[in-house]
């Protein structure tokens, strides 16, 4: 027996669909699938079911969480419950993120350039004794290239 390649909804339980039709009219349904739709400062972010298993890990993963404005890949969840936790540990990433600003982070400290890329912000400093008098010690998800002082953010991954 081959396994479901296919899967809808039942609640918020995954179950196999082997009909075409159904499952295409359970897909065209975008609010049935989807789990939770934000905007965080700039960020736009959604998890939703995609029916069918995206992982070739032992358990399947259904659900995706993506970061419009990100280069990061998605994020995959098994269940419901794991996709709307997911849905707001990025959500709580992308709220620190939105309410960093370069004079938050330069402490009062004067920086000559900053950047944000796909994972991680930089900001490079006036010296190198400037970045040590601001950051004196790397902390969690801080730490000093020279005069740059770098943020990469934690993400985790189910």
């Amino acid at each position: 027996m081959t396994e479901p390649t296919r899967f809808v909804l039942d609640g918020k339980e995954p179950v196999p669909c082997e009909n075409m039709a159904d499952w295409q009219a359970f897909m065209d349904d975008i609010d049935e699938r989807t789990v939770a739709q934000d905007v965080v400062g700039k960020f736009h972010i959604t998890t939703t079911f995609e029916g069918i298993n995206l992982s070739n890990s032992p358990e399947p993963r259904f659900f995706l969480t993506v970061v419009a404005e990100s280069e990061d890949p998605p994020f995959l969840s098994e269940t419901w419950e794991q996709a709307e936790s997911k849905h707001r540990a990025v959500m709580r990433c992308a709220e620190g993120l939105s309410d960093l600003t370069p004079e938050k982070i330069a402490n009062g400290h004067r920086f000559i350039d900053y950047g944000v890329e796909a994972k991680r912000l930089w900001f490079v400093m006036e010296s190198e004794e400037t970045a040590i008098a601001t950051l004196p010690e790397p902390v969690t998800n801080w730490h000093r290239e020279g005069s740059t002082i770098v943020f990469t953010p934690p993400v985790t991954r189910l």
